[in-house]
């Protein structure tokens, strides 16, 4: 069995889809795609799930090793087959655009933001059998699950036991910070560019709604910029 290991950021340099890509085109058996990673890039998550569907040479395994959180836990349903070692961690939550400009922008950040959480909660109820209801709502509390409680939930199909004293707390609190320093990165090559991109990746069928507050006072203008800022945008 032949393997591939997402260590790091999506979208970074070292795992990005053009890199992925050119990885599992090389492959031409059953492969295993080891993943250690808290999530990046909307766009290239996407793409490497999509390679991972259309991959026609053999079966492909997902082991979690550390972390698959945010976009990286999308990307391990694109498997056939979901392990995960009883310590690790896998995290959902909606998807989010590091975005700048005016109220215009926010929404329409917003409005694409809830696409795209509709397309990944497609993933998790196919996965878990869940309800579409009850994955919205573990996606807004942005859920933590640790070891055998990804299996008790559906999103994996087998638990590698292994000796390690590490808790849930611990492994959470790692989790965010290394989500804090995701969304710094994120912000900081965020442009106009990659939001129209990652619009592009929304079905026809899911509308992107394009604001239209020229009717409202500057006070609401201000009161809706501040309500996307706050509920909209989190990592």
């Amino acid at each position: 069995m032949q393997k591939i290991v997402i260590d790091g950021v999506i979208g970074d340099w070292d795992v990005s889809s053009q890199w992925f890509i050119d990885e599992i085109n090389s492959k031409s058996e059953d492969i295993t795609i080891e993943v250690n990673s808290i999530g990046g890039s909307v766009i290239d998550g996407i793409a490497i799930f999509n390679a991972i569907k259309a991959y026609d040479k053999g079966t492909i395994t997902a082991k979690i090793t550390g972390y698959a959180a945010s976009i990286a836990s999308y990307i391990v349903l694109a498997c056939d087959k979901v392990t995960a070692y009883d310590n690790t961690t896998y995290m959902i939550h909606n998807a989010s655009l590091p975005t700048f400009g005016d109220y215009r922008k926010h929404e329409k950040a917003a409005s694409i933001s809830r696409g795209l959480s509709k397309i990944i909660a497609k993933a998790y109820v196919s996965k878990t059998s869940m309800s579409d209801k009850d994955i919205r709502k573990l996606m807004e509390d942005e859920k933590f699950y640790y070891g055998a409680e990804m299996y008790e939930a559906g999103f994996v199909d087998e638990i590698i036991s292994t000796e390690s004293t590490s808790t849930k707390a611990e492994a959470v609190a790692l989790a965010s910070e290394l989500l804090g320093a995701c969304n710094n990165a994120l912000y900081k090559n965020a442009n106009d560019l990659s939001l129209e991109a990652v619009a592009k990746l929304l079905p026809p069928e899911i509308v992107i709604v394009e604001p239209e507050v020229a009717d409202l006072s500057a006070r609401q203008q201000r009161a809706r910029k501040l309500l996307i800022l706050n509920k909209e945008l989190q990592c």
